[in-house]
């Protein structure tokens, strides 16, 4: 791996950090922290983003994106990380649905959904997982019924990111019997169509980033199909490896929030007065965590190597996830220790405003303690920890396949 920009690279890096510096001033900050606020925020931004030819940076130019490979993506990231830029609302059509309607989709679906993701008009969100189907989603149950002329879908799924401001989702429906992976089609669903039913489920910190949704004789048309009927478990698996690829690099930049734990510690004392950075044991913690979040860079950087070369994502995504998941889990915690405030205290409100205690109190409490949850989510997302494991178990070291 070569760790240094080229001279090209270098430039991109100059004038993203130069436009950043420009533009970010005049957004209308402060960022809501309300999912439900956040989308005219973000389609401002994401307009911005677009105009400057930032939007699916690594998406054909032939479809509206900049042609980049995975490398000028990831610093275009480190950037923004760099900046403290708002984070992006739609990763799902942006990083997921888009890169499958590339890779799977027909010339009417591509004309039809790609332009509105890049330009922020269109949210989507991703219709997989279901109760007692999540990681393993070959058993899913919501089925598609052939009609006239299209599709008629049953069944509810959950978990599904931002569902209640979503415009379109990537759906998957049993289609057919037999061999359970081989009876799965992948649908492009509008939200807005008759028979769906999206219920918000609050999370621990008293907000509903996460619904379920139910679908009750949904008509979709046969134009909705990606791929073939019944062949919706190759688009999937698409999807999912773009999906690790993401995670597997980082979606929160861990040699950063190592950085922010440090300036943390720089200005902290303990209950004697005595400053933080001074003591042992938090130098050691300290210590321990730059080297896992270096570890976790160049396991990010291995992937991005492949992927600009033309490599397609393999296991080692997986071993990313596996290594980054507890890495950001222990950064929020000791994050919380140094505030002094106990996860625990999320679930209450604070006693004299009746805020939630992320909204109550002082910034790196509700930096932390967001992060903390969040670390906590992604161990699943895109695959459980026992998901990855074997990924890894079959795929890396070669072991046999367990009984199913």
């Amino acid at each position: 791996m070569d760790l240094s920009d080229s001279p090209d690279e270098a430039r991109f890096r100059d004038r993203v950090r130069g436009w950043l510096t420009d533009t970010l001033p005049t957004l209308p900050w402060p960022e809501p922290a309300r999912l439900e606020a956040k989308r005219e925020f973000w389609s401002v931004w994401q307009r911005m983003l677009f105009d400057a030819g930032f939007a699916g940076l690594s998406w054909p130019q032939e479809f509206g994106g900049a042609g980049a490979d995975a490398k000028t993506k990831a610093i275009f990231n480190e950037e923004m990380d760099r900046a403290g830029a708002p984070d992006r609302l739609n990763i799902i059509g942006e990083d997921f649905a888009g890169p499958t309607i590339v890779a799977f989709g027909n010339d009417e679906q591509k004309q039809r959904y790609l332009q509105p993701i890049l330009t922020g008009d269109e949210i989507w969100c991703q219709l997989f997982s279901e109760p007692e189907s999540g990681s393993d989603l070959a058993s899913l149950r919501t089925k598609a019924t052939k009609v006239d002329g299209g599709w008629s879908i049953q069944g509810q799924k959950i978990w599904t990111s931002r569902a209640q401001i979503a415009d379109n989702a990537i759906l998957l429906a049993r289609t057919g019997g037999g061999d359970r992976h081989k009876g799965i089609s992948y649908f492009l669903l509008p939200m807005d169509t008759p028979g769906i039913t999206v219920r918000p489920l609050e999370h621990m910190l008293g907000e509903a980033e996460f619904n379920e949704v139910f679908l009750d004789d949904v008509f979709v048309p046969d134009s909705a199909l990606v791929g073939e009927v019944d062949g919706g478990w190759k688009v999937a698996m698409g999807t999912l490896a773009f999906e690790r690829v993401g995670i597997a690099t980082g979606r929160v930049n861990t040699t950063r929030a190592v950085a922010d734990l440090v300036e943390q510690i720089g200005r902290s004392t303990d209950d004697d007065g005595a400053p933080l950075a001074g003591q042992p044991a938090i130098r050691q913690r300290i210590a321990d965590l730059y080297g896992r979040a270096l570890t976790h860079y160049l396991i990010g950087q291995r992937v991005i190597t492949g992927a600009a070369s033309g490599q397609p994502p393999g296991p080692v995504t997986s071993i990313g996830k596996l290594y980054f998941c507890p890495l950001v889990e222990d950064i929020a915690d000791f994050g919380l220790e140094l505030s002094d405030f106990g996860g625990q205290f999320g679930l209450a409100d604070a006693p004299e405003t009746g805020e939630r205690a992320v909204d109550a109190g002082d910034p790196d409490q509700q930096r932390w303690l967001r992060l903390a949850y969040q670390a906590r989510g992604t161990a699943i997302a895109g695959g459980s920890t026992y998901i990855q494991r074997n990924i890894a178990a079959e795929r890396v070291l070669g072991m046999p396949r367990g009984r199913e």
